[in-house]
């Protein structure tokens, strides 16, 4: 069979209300199906996840460690394709020719190895909770704060647009930028261009940790599309929200291997400080508050008022859970939301 140009990777774990939507928008994708391998690493599913994954012609892999950092890993491990896309199991296409739109502009401009969705947007009424909004918007306060989210790649990174073509443009990112966040909703990475430069370690935790931070490292480019939104499915109930914001937290903590965010440490020093005003922004009350406040006129929904409170949680996490660590602690996720 011909070499995809796709590898499409998908973490799995009890999926079944949502997974079908994710393969269904990728099954009606215009591309040419045969330009697309489907890999969905399923950490050990108990309810119709595997069925659907077969269903819709996906190759299923074990994830015995459940984690979505370590089934990126083992999807990567067994991709074929040019270009690898990473996808969440609650994670749609918008609209019927994103990836054809993607492969022409990753033909057009082979200098690009990576390119960034623009957004995510609200999923289906049926599914998404509460937090939905918040969550597809800005993620949680802490990377709020990090990165200086707005409401899509195209408005946050305006001033690292270096060629623009209609709705696709090059950005370019000198070493003192923050790199863009883009562990997730569908970002694109060259899986021939990790084979070729790092051959021995482009499928280890530790390289897909931070694979999109090392490629712009390396080539200081990469592409954004405008108007490629990705509709999150996204069922965060408080409750559930919380765990996440939990795991995060556990993650950064205890298994810096297995973070985002600390692996990104190594590529921009100006994180460090970063964090350091984080804690200050939180030690002075009022401008959570006020913030909480702002955000919920600006994006017009009352969820954002809860800015603050999902803030407070985590600094209440990160010091309980410093705690625990500095007393020769440990904790540990075991699969997305939930810890030991």
């Amino acid at each position: 069979m011909p070499q995809p140009f796709f590898s499409i990777i998908i973490a799995s774990y009890n999926s079944e209300r949502t997974l079908g939507y994710t393969l269904k928008s990728i099954r009606r994708q215009s591309i040419d199906q045969n330009e697309l391998e489907i890999l969905v690493i399923d950490g050990g599913s108990t309810d119709s996840t595997r069925k659907i994954a077969a269903k819709y012609g996906a190759d299923v892999y074990d994830n015995p460690k459940r984690l979505p950092e370590y089934a990126k890993a083992i999807g990567t491990s067994h991709a074929s394709g040019h270009y690898i896309l990473r996808m969440d199991s609650d994670e749609e296409f918008s609209y019927h020719t994103q990836l054809q739109e993607k492969m022409d502009f990753l033909k057009k401009h082979p200098e690009l190895k990576m390119l960034l969705p623009n957004r995510y947007v609200r999923g289906r009424k049926s599914i998404c909770g509460i937090c939905a909004d918040y969550m597809n918007t800005l993620g949680d306060p802490f990377s709020y704060f990090i990165y200086n989210t707005k409401r899509d790649k195209y408005e946050t990174y305006q001033k690292n647009i270096m060629h623009e073509n209609g709705k696709f443009a090059i950005m370019k990112f000198d070493p003192d930028d923050i790199y863009p966040l883009a562990d997730s909703c569908t970002s694109v990475l060259s899986l021939d261009y990790m084979r070729e430069k790092y051959p021995d370690t482009y499928d280890t935790i530790e390289f897909i940790c931070s694979a999109y931070d090392t490629i712009i490292s390396d080539t200081r480019l990469c592409g954004c599309i405008k108007g490629d939104d990705i509709r999150h499915n996204c069922s965060s109930s408080l409750r559930t929200y919380f765990a996440k914001l939990r795991f995060r937290v556990v993650n950064n903590l205890f298994h810096k291997g297995e973070s985002g965010f600390s692996s990104k440490e190594k590529y921009n020093q100006n994180l460090k400080y970063k964090r350091i005003l984080f804690c200050i922004y939180a030690l002075i009350i009022p401008l959570p508050v006020l913030d909480s406040v702002r955000l919920s006129i600006i994006y017009k929904n009352p969820t954002y008022l809860l800015h603050f409170v999902y803030l407070y949680y985590i600094c209440f996490q990160i010091a309980l859970l410093g705690f625990i660590k500095i007393t020769g602690g440990e904790r540990r996720n075991n699969t997305y939301g939930k810890s030991v």
